[in-house]
């Protein structure tokens, strides 16, 4: 039996629901295109239903534990602080479900179609589905692929039981357990790490660069893993996995850091090295797409080698960032209807890592500056200067500045509590390539955390206010 469509030929064609794929969809149909999503789950892929959505969720429950704590720096007295996990978790899925029926209802009134299928891509202009009504195919002249990204697949072990989990099985574990240790410290496992920390487990993070978030500056991560290291975690950087095995109904994992040994057990194992892109139902052979290291690569206006042909988002070789998956589905669906957009900055788009504390950067760290050649000026900026961090009674914080010399800002880089909502300010003035004289002339509410920008681009221009 073939799948009745309403319309048998489309504009655009979209390979996959998630924010790249769902952005692109919604732009294209605001430019007039017709244009459908076939999806084999749920709108709104990883992010909203296995990721940032319902991982933010439960990290605000988290936060909220960790101020709650801190009240007696106020004068508050609190009895006995405790939590209900199986509430937290039905405050996630309300998270969820909120925003699904949301995004529903917006997809419908922009009359994107929504077919819920299996796509298989195997020739350009052409996708075959298969759902629960039976089989058929789309035709459209340009296609996007967006099907995102999973989990890399994790090592079984003898005697498992649920004890090694991927970041879904995380986000939906039964009961905070007594102590986990996460494998990889970049953007996931730092999340992690600081979750389970504030909810009382005992945690172990292991990274096998030299630093937690490698691609991030070094001063932010080293000051990361001092306060992880405060609040009880155990940072192992540059540490490489010897091996793991269960036994007794631990995990015992083996790490070596130069020529030091250590071993660790824990109830729960975590993997959080990467994740790997969803392209089984993509013909690469008889399509001719380009690929690099299983992700399609792609070029201006996020075309792939073959005509007509998109990708967008996680399946990409790009950041694996639900902004930069907005950007793209955007962008693409902008270059089909010929508007011709500006290229997208790889290097300008901000990247972060939620929890206590959160840590964001955009631009040129000041590694990657000095190693290009890039004659430059840092300032460092601690948040114990700022009026704000002694009211707050939290003066855990730190920030950098990286500009060219007599030119614009090229690196923002923060560490502390609720620095993520800075950033936008960063990404404004790193794309519009304003200069630190520029950013001192810019007057910041009084007392806030954003005057951290200001007091930075004071001390670059040499009149530092509240900084010596």
């Amino acid at each position: 039996m073939e799948v009745y469509l309403s319309t048998p030929e489309y504009d655009i064609a979209v390979i996959g629901g998630g924010p790249g794929g769902y952005s692109a969809a919604l732009r294209a149909a605001q430019l007039g295109l017709r244009v459908t999503i076939i999806e084999k789950n749920k709108v709104g892929g990883t992010c909203l239903h296995r990721g940032c959505i319902p991982a933010n969720s439960i990290l605000q429950c988290a936060n909220m534990l960790e101020s709650v704590r801190r009240c007696d720096k106020f004068g508050i007295t609190v009895g006995e602080i405790s939590f209900d996990w199986q509430a937290v978790q039905k405050a996630k899925d309300a998270s969820t479900k909120r925003l699904f029926t949301g995004l529903n209802t917006l997809l419908k009134n922009r009359k994107v179609e929504v077919v819920q299928a299996a796509a298989r891509l195997s020739a350009a202009g052409a996708v075959e589905i298969e759902s629960e009504s039976g089989t058929g195919s789309i035709n459209a002249h340009n296609i996007i692929i967006a099907t995102g990204s999973k989990p890399r697949e994790i090592p079984d072990l003898p005697g498992n039981n649920g004890h090694i989990l991927d970041t879904t099985d995380a986000l939906n574990i039964d009961s905070v357990p007594e102590s986990i240790t996460i494998i990889g410290g970049g953007a996931y496992g730092v999340e992690f790490a600081s979750m389970f920390r504030s909810f009382g487990a005992e945690v172990a993070l292991i990274e096998k660069e030299q630093h937690l978030l490698p691609r991030d500056d070094r001063g932010v991560s080293k000051y990361l893993e001092k306060a992880f290291t405060k609040r009880g975690i155990k940072v192992y950087a540059g540490a490489k996995l010897e091996g793991a095995r269960i036994v007794n109904e631990d995990v015992t994992i083996e790490v070596s850091r130069g020529a030091d040994r250590e071993t660790i057990v824990s109830k729960k194992l975590l993997v959080t090295v990467g994740r790997a892109a969803n392209t089984e139902t993509i013909d690469f052979d008889s399509l001719g797409i380009e690929t690099r290291d299983g992700f399609i690569t792609i070029g201006s206006g996020m075309r792939t080698s073959v005509e007509n042909i998109y990708a967008v988002g996680d399946v990409t070789h790009n950041p694996q960032f639900a902004n930069f998956a907005f950007a793209g589905g955007m962008h693409a669906a902008e270059t089909i209807a010929g508007l011709d957009p500006p290229p997208l900055d790889f290097k300008q788009i901000p990247t972060y890592a939620f929890g206590y504390p959160e840590a964001a950067k955009v631009g040129y760290t000041e590694e990657k500056a000095r190693s290009e050649g890039l004659d430059i000026e840092v300032v460092e900026l601690p948040f114990q200067t700022l009026p704000r961090a002694a009211i707050s009674r939290d003066e855990i914080g730190y920030m950098k500045m990286v500009s060219i010399k007599n030119g614009p800002v090229i690196g923002v880089h923060l560490v502390g509590p609720d620095v993520i909502n800075l950033i936008p300010e960063a990404m404004l003035v790193t794309n519009w390539e304003a200069t630190v004289e520029d950013l001192a002339r810019l007057l910041h509410p009084h007392p806030v955390l954003a005057e951290a920008i200001g007091e930075a681009a004071l001390k670059l221009a040499g009149k530092p206010l509240h900084v010596l």
